[in-house]
């Protein structure tokens, strides 16, 4: 096994090959960890991810000293009762190496149900640009969006003894390894040389402002999830929902200061805040036209009522 404080904590076997599903002696032995008895069985990432087996699972991710996640975990901790904050609820150790611990929840798309309605497409929408304009109003730019990177909490998560923290149907931003944290804000941070992303760079671009980068993200992370949970279940998604996606994406250019290609974070949210209440009405007005007709008697009954009267 390497040596080195941070991660990757690799395991070798004598003969010098990697075992990728070995479980580091450091992290077995990690005083943290062996005081709540957790016992990390499962790695998911090899040498930095790793999941126990029993119920609830939780999953432990060791993490690296040399880059800003410990400082934005510490900034998010002490404001994890807020509504907008989206990030999964976590702990972190004190004692030895620093672990991040976390509920093992699920993917985005076992949000709701298989088949999404134009509302519920549009919560998902809400909730994770809601979470990313919090980043963004603390200068924090996650980097890395992607489908991977955004959970989403289940009836199961929610009565697990030790996991009360997570929300049905609420979304959750994790991973936070390429995160930056900037002196500088939206609309005026310029661009900066993106890192290895899941996501592809728009026309191969190296150069972007890091907060229209993640709006990019989202839209493109989106894009994906959309067309997958529509496609299994033989439906199409909103026209609304298809162009506000369109809007996030934006047509990009190749600015090299802030970007006007895509809308803010902040701008995005109260778009999609703003739909969603033309869809509450519409659906509220269409709700009241369908009582109202089934109130309203029909012509034949008008009819039928009017000979009665002639005849009496």
């Amino acid at each position: 096994m390497s040596t080195d404080s941070n991660p990757p904590w690799y395991v070798f076997s004598p003969d010098g090959e990697f075992d990728p599903g070995a479980i580091p002696d450091r992290l077995l032995h990690h005083p943290e960890l062996q005081e709540r008895g957790m016992v990390p069985v499962v790695p998911i990432n090899p040498g930095v991810v790793f999941s126990t087996a029993t119920y609830p699972d939780f999953v432990i991710k060791v993490l690296n000293t040399d880059r800003e996640e410990l400082a934005i975990y510490n900034r998010l901790l002490n404001d994890m009762k807020r509504s907008n904050n989206h990030t999964i609820p976590f702990e972190l150790t004190r004692t030895g190496h620093p672990l991040l611990i976390m509920p093992y929840i699920d993917s985005i798309l076992s949000m709701y149900h298989r088949n999404w309605s134009p509302r519920e497409a549009m919560d998902v929408i809400l909730q994770f640009v809601e979470g990313i304009d919090y980043l963004h109003s603390l200068h924090i730019v996650h980097m890395d969006i992607c489908r991977m990177n955004v959970m989403a909490g289940t009836g199961e998560h929610v009565t697990a003894p030790l996991h009360q923290d997570v929300v049905k149907n609420r979304l959750y931003i994790i991973d936070f390894d390429s995160s930056k944290q900037f002196a500088l804000g939206p609309g005026v941070q310029p661009a900066i040389t993106l890192p290895e992303t899941q996501t592809a760079k728009p026309n191969g671009l190296e150069l972007l402002d890091p907060y229209s980068w993640d709006v990019y993200c989202i839209g493109r992370t989106l894009e994906g999830i959309v067309k997958y949970q529509y496609e299994r279940s033989n439906n199409q998604p909103s026209w609304i929902v298809e162009q506000y996606i369109r809007w996030l994406i934006g047509n990009e250019r190749g600015c090299p200061g802030v970007c006007r290609c895509r809308p803010t974070a902040r701008t995005a949210l109260r778009a999609i805040k703003l739909l969603v209440r033309v869809v509450d009405a519409m659906e509220g007005y269409r709700r009241m036209a369908h009582t109202f007709l089934r109130w309203w008697p029909s012509r034949a009954h008008m009819n039928s009522r009017d000979a009665q009267h002639r005849t009496s």
